[in-house]
C-alpha cells in the first residue's frame, strides 16, 4: 500500500487540475447558453413592445381621424399625421425583428395590406370633411366594413402577442433552465474540487497550510462569482420588468404628458407673474377628463369652422349688429354704441367674429336679470411695451379694441380667472354650457388678438376684444414707442393701485417721466400717506379696490386737503363708466390698460386743469 501511496498522491493534482480545466470550459459553455437564452428573451420582448406601439399608433390614428371628421379641428390632422407615420415606421421595424419567425411575417403580411386600406378609408373620410362634406365623412367612419377593417387588424395583432407571450414563458423557462444547470455544475464541479482538494491535503501534510491558502482563494472567487450571477439575474429580472411595463405605460403617459407639461408650464408662467396660462391649463383638465367628457366635447364644438378671414371696417359691422343685438336684449335692457373716430380696418373671419360679439351680449343679457344698460364700443388703440411685459403672449402695437360692457352682477377674481375654461360656467344647470367664452377667447387668439375681462361684483363687467391693425400689402408689425413727454418741475404723485405688479409698473413709468412717485397698495395706506405733512400734487387711484374704493377715497382726500388733484384709473370703458355713475361728469379718467403715452398726457392734463380750477 505505501508503494501505491505515492503515485496517486501525484496523480491528485493533476486530477483535480483536470476537473478544473473541465468545469471552466462547461462554465463557459453553459454561460453562453444562458446569454444565448437572455437574448432570446429580450428579443421577445422587444417583439411585444412594438406589436403594443403599433396597435397603439393606430387607435390614436383612429382617434384623430374620428375626431376631425366630427369637429373640423385642424389640429387633429397634424396628430394624426404623426401617429400614422409613427406607426408605418414601427411596421418596418417590426419586420426586421420578426425575420425569426416566418409564422408572425405571414400575419404582418396579412396586416399590412388591411392598415393600408384602413388608412386609405381614413384619409377619404378627411378629404371629405376638408370638402365640407360632414355627412359623407361622418357616414364613412361609422360604415361597418371599416370597423371589420380594425377588427381584422386589432385580431392578427391579438394572435401575433398571444404568440410572443408562448414564446416569452417558452424562452424565460430556457434561460432559467440555464441558470439552473450553470448554478448547479458550478456547485458539483466545487463539490469535487473540494473532495479531490481534501484527499489531497490528507495525503500530503507538507502541503497542507499552502493548500488552505489556496481553498480559501477559491472559496472567495466562488463567493464573488455567485454573487455576480446574483446581481446579473436581478438586473435581467429588472430590464424585463421595465421593458414589459414600458409597453403598458405607454398610453397612460400620453395622457399623463398633457397634464404635466401644461401644468409645468402654467407654473413656470406664474413664477414670473405672467398671464396667458388659461390655454395650458384647459388642456391639462382636458387630459385628465378626456375619456369622461369626450362625447359631450364634441358635441360642443362640432361646428367650428376653419378661419376665413377677410379685411372689414370694424365701425360699420358692428353698426350693422347693433339693431340684430338691441332686438334681441328685450325692453328692460338700453343699448348704447359708441364707435370711435378713424378707426382702423382689421383683417378677421367675419362670421366668428359676430358669433363672438353676439356671445359676450348674450353673456351681459344674462347678467343683467333685473335690466341694466349694455354699451358696445369701439376705438383705436396701442399696446405698448409696458403692456406686453405684463402680458408676454400680447405683442405691443396698434390694435382695434371692441368693447361689450354691462352693467351687471360682474364677478370676482376667482370666477374671472376661470372664465374662459371650457365648460366653466356660472349660470345655472341647462342655461349653459361653459363654451361661449372659451370659443370668443380661441378665435381672438388665432386671430393674433387679446382678449381681457373686467370685473368686480356687483360692478358690471367689460370684456375688451384687441384685434391687430390691418395694413394692407404691410407685414403687422409693432410700431416705436413715441417720445415720453417729461414732467415740468418737481410735482408728487400719490398712486393707489391694489394690484402689486400694476402698482409696481406704473410707478416705474411716473419716475421714468420725472415724477416723484408715493405707492400705496390700498387705501388705508394712501390715507395714512395723505395724514403727513407731505406736499403731493395729484392723487392718482384705481376705482374699484377692496374696503374703500377710488371715489370715496377721493372724498376724504378732498376733505384733509381741499386743492389735491385726482386723477382715476379703471378697467371700464370710459363710456360704461359714467353710464354705470360710478362717476361724475367732468372729472379726470384714465382707463386700463394704457400706454406710457396716455399716461404721461392724462397726468398732465390733471394737473394743469386742477390748476386753472379754483381751490
Amino acid at each position: 500500500m505505501p508503494a501505491l501511496s505515492h503515485p496517486i498522491k501525484k496523480r491528485v493534482p493533476e486530477a483535480s487540475a483536470g476537473v478544473l480545466l473541465l468545469l471552466i470550459g462547461l462554465t463557459v459553455w453553459l454561460g453562453l447558453w444562458l446569454m444565448t437564452e437572455t437574448a432570446w428573451v429580450r428579443h421577445t420582448l422587444e417583439v411585444r413592445t412594438k406589436l403594443s406601439q403599433i396597435r397603439s399608433d393606430l387607435q390614436a390614428t383612429e382617434i384623430g381621424q374620428r375626431s376631425f371628421v366630427l369637429t373640423g379641428d385642424p389640429s387633429y390632422l397634424e396628430t394624426l399625421r404623426h401617429y400614422k407615420e409613427q406607426a408605418l415606421s414601427e411596421l418596418d421595424g417590426l419586420a426586421q425583428v420578426t425575420t425569426d419567425n416566418p409564422k408572425e411575417l405571414l400575419a404582418l403580411a396579412d396586416a399590412r395590406p388591411l392598415i393600408a386600406q384602413r388608412l386609405a378609408t381614413a384619409n377619404q373620410a378627411i378629404l371629405l370633411r376638408q370638402k365640407g362634406d360632414v355627412d359623407g365623412a361622418r357616414d364613412l367612419v361609422l360604415d361597418k366594413d371599416g370597423l371589420r377593417l380594425s377588427q381584422k387588424v386589432n385580431d392578427i395583432f391579438a394572435r401575433m402577442l398571444a404568440e410572443e407571450d408562448r414564446l416569452l414563458r417558452l424562452r424565460t423557462e430556457r434561460a432559467n433552465r440555464a441558470n439552473r444547470v450553470l448554478i448547479i455544475t458550478l456547485a458539483l464541479g466545487i463539490l469535487g474540487i473540494i473532495a479531490a482538494l481534501g484527499a489531497w491535503i490528507i495525503g500530503a501534510r507538507r502541503s497542507a497550510a499552502k493548500l488552505a491558502e489556496t481553498n480559501a482563494e477559491l472559496r472567495r472567487t466562488i463567493i464573488e462569482r455567485e454573487a455576480a450571477e446574483r446581481q446579473m439575474r436581478q438586473m435581467q429580472k429588472m430590464e424585463a420588468i421595465g421593458q414589459l411595463t414600458g409597453g403598458i405605460a405607454h398610453d397612460f403617459n400620453n395622457m399623463l404628458a398633457v397634464i404635466t407639461s401644461g401644468i409645468s408650464l402654467a407654473k413656470r408662467r406664474l413664477e414670473r407673474g405672467h398671464n396667458g396660462i388659461d390655454d395650458l391649463l384647459d388642456g391639462a383638465l382636458d387630459g385628465a377628463h378626456r375619456a369622461a367628457r369626450l362625447v359631450s366635447r364634441l358635441l360642443a364644438f362640432a361646428r367650428q369652422q376653419p378661419l376665413s378671414p377677410k379685411p372689414l371696417d370694424p365701425n360699420k359691422f358692428v353698426s350693422g349688429l347693433s339693431e340684430l343685438i338691441s332686438r334681441s336684449l328685450g325692453s328692460a335692457i338700453q343699448m348704447e354704441t359708441v364707435l370711435g373716430g378713424g378707426l382702423w380696418p382689421v383683417r378677421v373671419d367675419a362670421t366668428q367674429l359676430e358669433s363672438s360679439i353676439l356671445n359676450l351680449c348674450v353673456n351681459a343679457r344674462d347678467a343683467m336679470p333685473d335690466g341694466g344698460r349694455l354699451t358696445l364700443e369701439t376705438a383705436n388703440f396701442y399696446l405698448d411695451d409696458i403692456y406686453s411685459a405684463h402680458h408676454p403672449d400680447v405683442p405691443p402695437g396698434q390694435y382695434v379694441l371692441i368693447a361689450v360692457t354691462d352693467t351687471g352682477l360682474g364677478m370676482d377674481a376667482e370666477t374671472a380667472e376661470k372664465a374662459f375654461e371650457p365648460f366653466f360656467t356660472t349660470k345655472a344647470a341647462g342655461k349653459g354650457t361653459g363654451l361661449g367664452l372659451p370659443q370668443v377667447y380661441g378665435f381672438v387668439k388665432q386671430s393674433g388678438g387679446h382678449i381681457k375681462i373686467y370685473s368686480e361684483p356687483n360692478q358690471g363687467t367689460t370684456v375688451k376684444i384687441y384685434l391687430p391693425r390691418y395694413r394692407e400689402g404691410v407685414p403687422l408689425e409693432a410700431e416705436s414707442t413715441p417720445a415720453v413727454p417729461i414732467a415740468a418741475g418737481n410735482e408728487t404723485v400719490l398712486l393707489v393701485e391694489d394690484e402689486a405688479k400694476l402698482l409696481e409698473l406704473t410707478a416705474a413709468s411716473l419716475r421714468e417721466m420725472g415724477y416723484n412717485v408715493l405707492p400705496a397698495a390700498h387705501a388705508t395706506e394712501a390715507l395714512a400717506v395723505l395724514s403727513q405733512d407731505t406736499k403731493i400734487d395729484l392723487l392718482l387711484t384705481d376705482i374699484v379696490m377692496p374696503d374703500i374704493n377710488g371715489r370715496k377715497l377721493a372724498d376724504q382726500a378732498k376733505e384733509m386737503r381741499p386743492s389735491l388733484k385726482v386723477l382715476y384709473m379703471t378697467g371700464f370703458t370710459r363710456n360704461a363708466v359714467v353710464h354705470n355713475g360710478v362717476l361724475d361728469d367732468g372729472v379726470q379718467l384714465l382707463a386700463k390698460p394704457f400706454t406710457l403715452d396716455e399716461l404721461a398726457k392724462k397726468v398732465r392734463e390733471a394737473l394743469v386743469t386742477e390748476h386753472a380750477r379754483p381751490a
